[in-house]
């Protein structure tokens, strides 16, 4: 039997969607924060990934300087850095130092990449939107890597286990792949 849930709790039916850390600003002044409100939305070129921000947030003001973002891909050994990035502001705190984690140079935009993350995404913002207290911006993605051991095209959970936010302190491991 199903039971009716709750629309302040209905994003979780379709949720877990993998957590990225994304970085913003400059190599000389970086912050970042965990997100899980993101999504693919145009898989051809250009590709264009979707992210959703609180407009109060102190990595969109950095954002906002240059219009540009890393999206990193952690893994499950970064589970507690991950969570912290997400719970604390990186206004007034060097943020990557806070959370363990190394900003190393990206390829093609300003702001840094996660050096610890297995997959790397250079962003810059094509289009925003607002939607009440969020702004949903449209990433067009300019630059790619990933780990050749965890990524043949798809990760590969039996090597590396993405994680995905589900409430609060919980989160799930993506750990192996079927096939139709």
């Amino acid at each position: 039997m199903k039971k009716p849930v709750p629309l302040n709790q209905a994003k979780w039916i379709i949720e877990p969607g993998c957590v990225v850390l994304v970085a913003a600003g400059t190599a000389e002044h970086a912050n970042l924060m965990t997100f899980s409100w993101q999504t693919p939305i145009h898989t051809a070129d250009p590709c264009l990934v979707l992210l959703v921000i609180n407009r109060v947030r102190y990595t969109y003001e950095l954002i906002r300087q240059n219009h540009e973002l890393t999206i990193n891909v952690p893994g499950e050994s970064l589970l507690k850095q991950t969570h912290l990035a997400g719970t604390v502001t990186g206004r007034g705190i060097d943020k990557f130092a806070h959370c363990d984690l190394t900003p190393t140079p990206a390829r093609i935009v300003q702001p840094p990449l996660v050096a610890e993350c297995a997959g790397h995404l250079e962003c810059r913002i094509v289009e925003t939107h607002g939607v009440q207290s969020h702004d949903l911006l449209i990433c067009e993605v300019v630059g790619a890597s990933a780990e050749s051991e965890f990524f043949d095209g798809a990760w590969i959970p039996e090597k590396f286990h993405t994680l995905h936010y589900m409430h609060g302190t919980k989160y799930g491991l993506l750990t192996r792949r079927v096939e139709v």
